[in-house]
């Protein structure tokens, strides 16, 4: 049996097919009456829109990517949830591009999707320099960043002030008479950025030095984390308290110092950052920064809307997202 045209549909409804268009697309005015006949219609046939054929006719093809790192960090699902819940209303969907923070993959993801085209882009970037975007995405895409970036010259920003919040995180645990406090996750790339510069401002506030023993590389995993605490305590590093890139690199930490036969918070208390549903979970349960992932995800997906549509024209915009701490029993 052929596939449903949106001709047959009119037929059946006693409407034009451009009549049968706007009832279904909401951009044009369709009266009640025609509008009922037409959905009455559409379910008698069972009829689904030829996207192909929207999708030339309007010159969108109602979808928009998100090229994030991870999509196994929580953080990350929540912002797509986010997202597509600021958009879904208006019939976009979202595809999820998982970059593993490669930079061949995150410039691979974009190309990908811009010659698909994709109505426009959401990116968070771990490995890819702003002007390797500017050279892959031209000016008439919509485009968001998402995270810590230079200031935007071809697209909006939402961001968070991860530098301010992490640092008083710190604070929290030099109030507590923490002295000898580490970082875990210790990089230059991505957010961790923010979050090691929050961490030094507050040491260096309190008159504190900065000891190199006490930045600890590691990734945002709870293995990594976990592996890199524990190099740190069989090297006999003297630690009170530690501040951590992530919430899955803070509970990496936490087991590290349960296997070490460390108390928490007794011994050394700890901080994660996005508070993530494990954070509430785990025992002692996670004091963390509130990433706010959910709040960013609609804040981007509503930004780029607006932007696809035509409702904001004008400048970018740099929109920031506080971060609370949440204390709980770790810290």
């Amino acid at each position: 049996m052929p596939r449903p045209r949106i001709a047959d549909v009119a037929e059946i409804a006693g409407v034009s097919p451009t009549t049968v268009s706007h009832a279904l697309s909401g951009r044009r005015p369709v009266s009640p009456e025609a509008k009922a006949k037409v959905h009455a219609a559409v379910k008698e046939l069972n009829y689904r829109a030829n996207q192909l054929a929207v999708s030339l006719r309007t010159n969108r093809t109602q979808t928009i990517a998100f090229v994030m790192p991870d999509i196994t960090n929580p953080f990350y699902p929540m912002v797509a949830r986010g997202v597509q819940d600021a958009i879904s209303d208006a019939g976009y969907q979202v595809v999820i591009c998982s970059t593993d923070g490669n930079a061949a993959r995150e410039a691979a993801f974009i190309t990908d999707m811009l010659s698909r085209a994709v109505d426009g882009l959401i990116i968070d970037l771990f490995r890819t320099p702003f002007e390797a975007v500017e050279r892959l995405v031209d000016r008439h895409t919509p485009l968001v960043m998402l995270g810590p970036m230079k200031a935007p010259t071809i697209s909006d920003r939402v961001r968070g002030d991860d530098r301010v919040s992490v640092a008083e995180a710190t604070r929290h645990l030099l109030r507590q008479g923490r002295t000898r406090i580490a970082f875990v996750g210790a990089t230059r790339i991505g957010p961790a950025a923010g979050r090691l510069g929050g961490y030094e401002d507050a040491l260096l506030g309190a008159g504190l030095a900065i000891d190199p023993k006490l930045v600890i590389r590691s990734d945002y995993s709870r293995r990594g984390a976990h592996t890199a605490v524990t190099a740190a305590l069989v090297e006999g590093v003297p630690i009170d308290a530690i501040v951590c890139v992530n919430d899955l690199a803070a509970i990496g930490a936490i087991d590290a110092l349960r296997d070490a036969g460390r108390v928490v918070p007794d011994d050394v208390a700890v901080i994660g950052f996005d508070d993530i549903d494990a954070a509430a979970l785990v025992r002692p349960a996670l004091t963390t920064i509130d990433n706010r992932a959910y709040e960013k995800g609609t804040v981007c997906g509503r930004l780029l809307l607006q932007r696809i549509t035509g409702e904001l024209d004008g400048p970018f915009r740099e929109i920031v997202v506080p971060g609370p701490l949440i204390i709980r029993e770790s810290a």
